[in-house]
């Protein structure tokens, strides 16, 4: 891995903002209309980045326990499928400033545990980056695009 770990993590606040910053041009009302993703609104797309940094989060220290086991291994996408659909289910029974809390929260602890890694290898670089920053990528050109068709 050639970005140091410093580097990865001014990433994720770098998308992070990016994506909020994508998130906030979305009217109040709007916020809750399906067809961002099919099925799916901003809310549920901002609730659905925070678990998957909660979930980079447990893998990561998982990682640093030696405990890791690939969640992936042999799952089908039909299971993460059901997974982020639950996610979604969930952001739909929250508020927004419910929302945005949480996801808070949750990248706190995704940092903090990419901080205390002794180590940063190809590995857990892969996992932080992939379902933090690039996860907060991908949707927020979804959001722009939604937007520009609405």
């Amino acid at each position: 891995m050639s970005a140091s770990r410093e580097e990865l993590a001014q990433k994720e606040l770098n998308a992070w903002d990016a994506f909020l910053g994508v998130v906030t041009t979305v009217p109040e009302d709007r916020r809750v209309t399906e067809g961002v993703v099919p099925g799916w609104s901003v809310k549920d797309l901002v609730w659905h980045c925070a678990e998957w940094a909660r979930f980079a989060g447990d893998h990561l220290e998982q990682m640093k326990d030696g405990t890791f086991v690939d969640p992936f291994a042999g799952v089908d996408d039909a299971h993460w499928d059901a997974v982020s659909q639950s996610m979604v289910d969930e952001a739909r029974t929250m508020t927004w400033e419910e929302i945005l809390a949480g996801a808070e929260v949750r990248r706190t602890r995704v940092r903090a545990v990419w901080d205390s890694l002794s180590t940063i290898d190809d590995p857990a670089a892969h996992w932080f980056g992939e379902e933090t920053f690039d996860h907060y990528d991908q949707h927020a050109e979804e959001i722009r695009a939604f937007l520009a068709k609405h």
